[in-house]
């Protein structure tokens, strides 16, 4: 009777021991398996991924999250495109920062739009998040000046602050967030989906749509009209995977450099997979002609 009361409690303290070591390495175990390299992920339909764009928040230099530095760093990553936060002063001069209570001490949007005019960010594309919307009377004027409204576009705006930037006021192009309904999504996959009414309504020239949302049915329903459409929430490998095998053109990730990567990584193994494909069909031709 005691071997078996000690059999019973060598058997509970044992499960215990599990159930803190799964705990405390679970969350690793599974980010490394959530960020392997791409060849875990590839498969027999791999997709051409040459016009994928990553979209980055600029990264934090010297404990600042939004700077011309910043800017830079991000791009320096693999970022193809940079989101900033954007608030404006009393004057309405636009400022980089994610918080009101700090746009006195905080850079000048002007000072990256100089930046930007160097010609190895020429093909950057900046993403200007609204965190605090004030009359675009001056944005508008330096986007002018500059020359930049072309590769800038304005995110930000969710369901509730719809109809606050509209095409009359901005002649920075603007993305609205937005949730596709349950009768969307059902539409999609019949092939009956339409252009969702909000777009022509406030003069929006794309959608900003949750991971949660992304599907080859639904990118293909945006791209048919052609509303670009960037995917937002790519957390890791296996969700980046996913976006790509669905042609999402344009993702916004949170680690650029692990994205670019793994990117990077995808594109040479298609390019491996291409050239043994036109290899085996010259020695398949070769063996044509020799018979």
């Amino acid at each position: 009777m005691k071997t078996k009361k000690k059999g019973i409690i060598a058997a509970a303290f044992l499960i215990v021991i599990a159930s803190v070591l799964l705990s405390v390495f679970s969350s690793p175990i599974f980010n490394g398996i959530e960020n392997l390299r791409a060849s875990e992920y590839t498969s027999s339909d791999i997709k051409n991924v040459d016009k994928t764009a990553l979209i980055a928040h600029c990264a934090e230099v010297d404990g600042k999250t939004n700077s011309v530095s910043g800017f830079k760093e991000a791009v320096r990553l693999g970022a193809d495109g940079v989101v900033v936060d954007l608030c404006f002063c009393e004057d309405g001069t636009p400022v980089m920062t994610d918080s009101y209570a700090e746009v006195k001490s905080s850079p000048l949007l002007e000072d990256l739009f100089k930046a930007m005019s160097e010609e190895k960010y020429s093909n950057t594309k900046l993403y200007l998040n609204i965190v605090q919307l004030s009359d675009l009377t001056k944005l508008n004027k330096l986007a002018s000046e500059y020359d930049i409204a072309a590769k800038t576009t304005i995110i930000g705006i969710d369901a509730d602050h719809y109809g606050l930037v509209t095409s009359d006021d901005s002649m920075i192009p603007f993305y609205l967030d937005y949730k596709l309904s349950a009768s969307e999504l059902s539409d999609i996959s019949k092939g009956e989906f339409s252009v969702p009414d909000i777009l022509d309504k406030y003069g929006a020239s794309g959608l900003v749509i949750d991971y949660s949302q992304c599907s080859q049915d639904t990118v293909e329903a945006f791209d048919d009209y052609g509303i670009p459409v960037i995917i937002s929430s790519i957390d890791n490998n296996r969700q980046l995977s996913k976006a790509l095998l669905d042609n999402a053109q344009y993702v916004w990730v949170s680690d650029v450099q692990k994205a670019r990567s793994f990117l990077n990584d995808w594109i040479h193994e298609m390019q491996s997979r291409f050239e043994s494909s036109v290899e085996q069909s010259l020695k398949d031709l070769s063996t044509t002609k020799s018979e």
